[in-house]
C-alpha cells in the first residue's frame, strides 16, 4: 500500500504530462480532428453551426447527475444504480437530452467537435489519457463552478476539480456536445 502511494505521488511529482487538446459536449456533430501531441487553442467547427446553448439542456443534465452522485463505480457499467466513466456520461445525455453517445471515452471524444479549454461551458465533456494521447481513457462532465466536473470513478460518482495535480498532467481535451 505505502509502495503504490509513493509510486503514485513519484508520477504526479516527475510531472508527467501529456497532450492538451481541446474538446466540448455543446454542439452533436460528429467527425473532430485528430489528438495532437502539442496543445493546441484551435477549436474545430463542424461544417453546419448549431443553434446556440440551452440553459435548459444543462439544467436537464445536472438533475440526472444529482440522482446519482454517490452511485458506486462499476467498470462497464451504464446505470442507473452503476457507472463507469463513459457510462455516466452516455446515460446522463440519453436521459436528460434523449442524446445518444457512443459506449467509450474515446469513441466519445471521437464524436464531437473540440474546444478550447478557455471555451469550455457546463455541460462540456473532458477527457483523460493516460498514456500521451495514444487513447483516451477517462471522460467527465464540466459542471458550474471554478474548473469542476462530475465524473465515474474509483471513488464512485463525484463532483471535484479537474486542474488539481492528479488529473491536470492527462487532461487530453474537452468535447461540445450541446450547443
Amino acid at each position: 500500500m505505502h509502495t503504490k502511494l509513493l509510486l503514485s505521488s513519484m508520477t504526479v511529482l516527475m510531472g508527467l504530462t501529456f497532450s492538451i487538446h481541446s474538446v466540448s459536449a455543446h454542439g452533436f456533430s460528429p467527425k473532430v480532428a485528430p489528438l495532437s501531441d502539442s496543445p493546441s487553442a484551435e477549436v474545430h467547427h463542424p461544417s453546419s453551426q448549431p443553434s446556440s446553448a440551452s440553459s435548459n439542456s444543462f439544467t436537464a443534465i445536472q438533475t440526472v447527475l444529482a440522482q446519482h452522485m454517490g452511485q458506486p463505480y462499476l467498470w462497464g457499467a451504464t446505470g442507473p444504480t452503476a457507472f463507469d466513466c463513459s457510462g455516466l456520461t452516455q446515460y446522463t445525455f440519453k436521459k436528460a437530452l434523449n442524446l445518444n453517445l457512443n459506449r467509450t471515452a474515446e469513441q466519445q471524444f471521437n464524436q464531437f467537435r473540440h474546444v478550447s479549454h478557455d471555451q469550455v461551458r457546463p455541460g462540456d465533456l473532458i477527457f483523460f489519457s493516460y498514456n500521451h494521447g495514444q487513447s483516451i481513457d477517462h471522460v467527465g462532465i464540466i459542471v458550474e463552478g471554478q474548473n469542476m466536473m462530475v465524473d465515474a470513478q474509483n471513488r464512485g460518482v463525484i463532483r471535484e476539480c479537474y486542474l488539481v495535480p492528479w488529473w491536470r498532467g492527462y487532461i487530453a481535451g474537452y468535447d461540445r456536445v450541446i450547443e
